[in-house]
């Protein structure tokens, strides 16, 4: 998220709180939606609601292929670029590292599903416990600083900036694949929805808003995390943080396969553990092909895996007032919120085309 900054750091308060209010309207959406559906289809399923099948499948197609690069460029992205970063005698075993990890990954997936989720847990449990550390830390080294919430007349800068860190919380819409398992239905779905993003959100501006005072290499590293905990503690802790780091990015991508593999199921009427073992086969394959280039997998394959997830996000809110037509009478206040959702949807998407590198 710091990295989003760029720019923008003397009002990195400012930039994380408008970011994070201004994905409110994409998650009002989703939230409306799961109002009436509670799908192991997620986002497919709201769309088919709102238009029928054809552009559902569109929107599925994009969205699945996106994740499925992602799938693919993160695991040697972790050992190429994450852990040696924190352990720089592993550069000569990244390769190693990299085919353990897709083990590891396929492992998880192939369990019975109360240990894929309770994998998942723990490891989102780390996640908020390494993050509540990094924000006590940099109030205690960077202290409380007040003007991190003032434009400080760089109002383009802390816009752009908005916009990039807004982007981050997209995946916000992952839990939503599991509408049609997880006791509560809609209702725990939206809940966790609502609570999930106000507490990242919080989570996320405390910890920002002190690094407007923090040292620009921090805010341009590769982990500002690592970076941040390297200038004022201990070696045991940027471990800790490292690793942290490491698994939180592993967590992600055991939680989008859970999600493709809902969401396959729910497009092809299969099963999901059929669906599971083709996404398993098939992450085996472009884990094996992206072994041909590791060093450079996440470079290419990050920008049209960006492109076509926020093209999957566009859709769904700009055919939300088609949605509601089939409960009431569509609203000026309906046609407004899917708007402005699109608007931050297609902000992200110009972020992919313009700035991510190829």
């Amino acid at each position: 998220m710091p990295q989003a900054l760029d720019g923008a750091q003397p009002s990195a308060g400012l930039t994380t709180l408008i970011a994070t209010l201004v994905f409110v309207l994409p998650l009002l959406v989703w939230y409306r939606y799961s109002e009436q559906i509670a799908s192991s289809g997620g986002l497919f399923a709201f769309v088919e609601a709102a238009t029928g099948p054809p552009i559902a499948r569109i929107q599925a197609g994009f969205w699945i292929f996106s994740y499925f690069l992602y799938l693919v460029y993160t695991v040697p992205f972790i050992a190429y670029d994450l852990v040696p970063v924190v352990f720089p005698q592993t550069t000569s075993y990244r390769l190693l590292i990299d085919v353990v990890l897709v083990v590891l990954v396929m492992a998880v997936m192939l369990s019975p599903l109360i240990v894929t989720l309770s994998v998942t847990a723990i490891i989102a449990g780390s996640q908020l416990v390494i993050a509540v550390l990094l924000a006590a830390l940099s109030l205690i080294h960077l202290g409380v600083p007040a003007d991190s919430f003032v434009g400080h007349g760089n109002l383009a800068a802390v816009l752009q900036g908005a916009g990039r860190t807004s982007s981050l919380y997209v995946c916000a819409s992952l839990p939503l694949f599991l509408g049609g398992e997880v006791r509560g239905g809609g209702t725990a779905v939206r809940r966790g929805l609502v609570w999930a993003f106000a507490s990242v959100g919080a989570l996320a501006v405390t910890a920002v808003f002190p690094l407007a005072h923090a040292n620009t290499s921090i805010i341009n590293s590769n982990l500002p995390g690592v970076s941040l905990v390297q200038a004022f503690d201990g070696r045991a802790l940027v471990v800790l943080v490292g690793i942290g780091v490491a698994a939180s990015v592993a967590g992600l991508i055991i939680a989008e396969f859970i999600a493709l593999s809902r969401l396959l199921g729910a497009v092809f009427k299969r099963p999901n553990r059929q669906m599971v073992l083709l996404i398993s086969a098939l992450f085996l394959v472009g884990s094996l092909i992206s072994l041909l280039n590791p060093t450079d997998a996440y470079s290419l394959l990050l920008k049209p895996s960006l492109i076509a997830l926020w093209i999957s996000q566009v859709i769904v809110v700009a055919v939300y007032p088609w949605f509601v037509r089939h409960h009431r009478k569509v609203r000026v206040a309906d046609a407004a919120l899917a708007a402005a959702a699109s608007v931050v949807m297609l902000i992200g998407l110009y972020t992919a085309f313009a700035t991510t590198g190829t």
